[in-house]
C-alpha cells in the first residue's frame, strides 16, 4: 500500500508542479489529507480530470505520466543508487529541523520574505519567489528532516505535509498573477503554508534515538 501511495503521489506532483506557472490550483478543501494517501490522492486525480486538467495538452501530459509510470512499475525498474544516508544523531536532527524553523520564523527566511512581498503587494516578486521556493523547501529542508524521522507512519505523514506545502505555494502564486491578484487569498494560503511547516516542526520531538540500530 505504501508503494501504491508513493506512485499516486508522484503522479499528482508531476501534474501539479507545472501549475505554478500554468494557473491551476485545487481549492483548499481538495488538498490531500495527512492519512490514507492512496485514496485521497486518487480522488484528487479524478476530480482534476474533470476540471482544468480536461484541456487537451493536460490530458496528453497526464497520459504520458501514467503510461510511463505504469510501465516502469510493471517492469520492476530499479531506482538509482541512493546516496549515503545521513546518520540519525541528535546533532543532525537538530540541524535539519532548525533549518526548517529558520525558513518559517527568521526574518530572512523564505516564508517571511514571501509574506512581506504579499503585504507590500509586490506580486511579481511573490510569483518569482513561489516558483523557485517549492523544490528548495520540500527537498533541501523538509525532505532532509523527514529522512531523519524514526517512525515509518510519521515519515509518510511528513511526505503528505511536504506535498501540502506545494499546494500552499501554488495557491499563493495563483493569487498573485495578473488579473487574479487577491491579497486576502494570498495571505490565506500563506497561513496554510505556515501551519503545514509547523506540522513538520512538531515531528522533531518524535525522533526516537533508542530505536536506531
Amino acid at each position: 500500500m505504501t508503494t501504491l501511495a508513493s506512485v499516486f503521489t508522484n503522479v499528482l506532483l508531476a501534474i501539479l508542479l507545472p501549475s505554478l506557472s500554468s494557473g491551476f490550483v485545487p481549492p483548499l478543501g481538495e488538498r490531500p489529507c495527512l492519512t490514507n494517501a492512496a485514496t485521497s490522492t486518487g480522488n484528487l486525480l479524478m476530480r482534476m480530470s474533470k476540471s482544468d486538467a480536461g484541456e487537451e495538452s493536460r490530458r496528453s501530459a497526464i497520459g504520458k505520466v501514467l503510461s510511463s509510470g505504469a510501465a516502469a512499475f510493471a517492469a520492476g525498474v530499479q531506482p538509482a543508487a541512493a546516496k549515503e544516508k545521513e546518520a540519525i544523531t541528535p546533532e543532525n536532527v537538530k540541524a535539519a529541523f532548525d533549518a526548517v524553523r529558520y525558513e518559517l520564523e527568521d526574518a530572512a527566511g523564505g516564508v517571511q520574505l514571501i509574506g512581506s512581498k504579499i503585504n507590500a503587494e509586490d506580486y511579481e516578486a511573490v510569483m518569482d519567489l513561489t516558483q523557485n521556493y517549492d523544490g528548495y523547501m520540500r527537498k533541501a529542508r523538509v525532505g532532509r528532516a523527514r529522512k531523519l524521522l524514526t517512525d515509518k507512519k510519521l515519515k509518510d505523514d511528513a511526505q503528505m505535509i511536504s506535498n501540502a506545502i506545494t499546494f500552499d505555494l501554488i495557491g499563493i502564486n495563483r493569487a498573485s498573477r495578473p488579473g487574479q491578484q487577491n491579497k486576502d487569498e494570498a495571505l490565506r494560503y500563506l497561513g496554510e503554508l505556515k501551519a503545514d511547516i509547523q506540522k513538520c516542526l512538531d515531528l522533531e520531538s518524535t525522533v526516537d534515538f533508542s530505536a536506531i540500530q
